[in-house]
């Protein structure tokens, strides 16, 4: 960002905010649900796409990371894990 154009340095706060979001929950500092968890991370998804679409943009690359050819994707999300268990230890 320190080189980037105001759209880029936008661009990348953003981000940055909505993944401190994702960590915060994750660390426990803010309460949420799992489809609240799973929205912070389609949102990261997308400012993820922002930034680059803007930082091409800045350096003059043609293309877009986003659209018909590249379509928009959602989360990979593991199985629901099973209560009360937990994984073996590793030795």
């Amino acid at each position: 960002m320190l080189l980037g154009g105001d759209d880029a340095v936008e661009a990348g706060h953003e981000l940055n905010v909505l993944l401190a979001e994702i960590d915060w929950q994750a660390t426990g500092r803010v309460d949420g649900t799992l489809e609240e968890w799973r929205e912070r991370h389609r949102a990261a998804f997308r400012a993820v796409n922002a930034f680059h679409e803007e930082a091409r943009a800045d350096l003059g690359i043609r293309g877009r990371v986003t659209g018909e050819r590249h379509p928009e994707r959602d989360l990979l999300v593991p199985a629901a894990r099973r209560t009360g268990r937990r994984p073996a230890a590793r030795d």
